[in-house]
């Protein structure tokens, strides 16, 4: 057992070094250029509104809006299906097995994606962006909700709560701020189930920050209607960068887990 998951350790740490790698030195493409000079010209004031509006969408969800979310995904076979793939794992943890279980939380990803996308497209065409933050919102923490129950994790309590902002905040981040707030959602795997000082709110904050501030420019233009299509092209990108992210902190999550009880 304990030679098969090395070895998938240790090809994790490989991926996870040169995905960090690789956003440290990524440079912006055309997209990124014309979004970025529409950012510049933004009033400060209509960042404030995002930036809150994010805020707001955080909290609702997480205080009101999961029990909506959990009725659009079937948890109850989730959970068995972990429970099979970790039963499989534990008597034998081929790579066949592992597979297995990273596809379970692969396929949630893959219509997720669809689903963000044809939100925002959708609301994107009849010029709609500041009534699309909660449904984006709703969608992205579907797909985290469904990639930690993927791996056997719970996702209700404060705690993971606060995982899951500071995997948002590390996923968008950019240049050598990658590397520190990737360090600081392994700080706080590392001690859940530990007493920590912490404010809930100021990880809302930030992480509202970071998801406005990606989406500041395309939020903008979804906002002139038939152009506003550009902008909701904006939401499956940021899904899938923050749902890849996410995916690879639950599964290396998983992995230090089983390395230790072996």
């Amino acid at each position: 057992m304990g030679i098969t998951l090395e070895k998938e350790w240790r090809h994790l740490l490989e991926r996870e070094e040169r995905y960090l790698r690789e956003a440290e030195a990524k440079k912006g493409g055309m997209l990124q250029e014309v979004t970025g000079k529409i950012e510049n010209k933004l009033p400060q004031r209509l960042i404030s509104v995002l930036h809150t509006a994010f805020y707001k969408a955080f909290f609702t969800i997480f205080e009101k809006g999961t029990p909506v979310i959990e009725k659009t995904f079937k948890g109850e076979e989730l959970a068995l299906e972990f429970q099979v793939n970790d039963f499989r794992i534990e008597k034998k943890p081929t790579k066949k097995s592992l597979r297995k279980l990273e596809s379970a939380a692969a396929r949630s990803r893959r219509l997720n994606s669809c689903f963000a996308t044809a939100e925002g497209l959708g609301l994107g065409i009849l010029g709609i962006g500041l009534p699309d933050i909660p449904l984006f919102l709703g969608v992205l923490l579907k797909g985290i909700y469904e990639t930690a129950a993927s791996y056997g994790y719970p996702y209700h309590s404060e705690e993971e709560q606060v995982l899951i902002l500071r995997m948002i905040v590390a996923a968008l981040a950019k240049g050598a701020e990658k590397r520190r707030a990737d360090q600081k959602v392994e700080e706080w795997i590392a001690s859940i189930g530990t007493e920590r000082i912490y404010s809930f709110e100021e990880e809302v904050k930030k992480a509202a920050v970071a998801l406005s501030d990606e989406m500041l420019a395309a939020k903008f233009i979804q906002t002139i209607p038939l152009v506003g299509v550009v902008g909701g092209a904006g939401n499956p990108f940021v899904y899938r960068k923050i749902l890849y992210y996410a995916a690879m902190k639950y599964k290396k999550r998983y992995l230090m887990e089983k390395r230790r009880n072996v």
